[in-house]
């Protein structure tokens, strides 16, 4: 599993072919780049045109909330 930078570093992939691939603008994909995040309809297609390089897991917080007794999260 890479990271979207990653990806279009060995891709060689532009920002804007990869915009135009998932139907977005380049400034969105630049935000990707920067830390902002994509709606899970989004990761997944990325995780498809990528063929699993960049998995939806890649843009899941490394540190999940935690959960209290009754399940929910804080």
């Amino acid at each position: 599993m890479s990271s979207l930078a990653e990806y279009l570093k060995s891709s060689g992939m532009t920002q804007k072919a990869f915009a135009d691939a998932v139907n977005v603008s380049q400034p969105t994909v630049n935000r990707w780049l920067s830390g902002s995040k994509p709606s899970w309809s989004k990761a997944a297609e990325i995780e498809r045109l990528t063929e699993g390089k960049v998995a939806v897991a890649s843009w899941v917080a490394s540190n999940p909330p935690s959960e209290n007794a009754t399940g929910a999260t804080e």
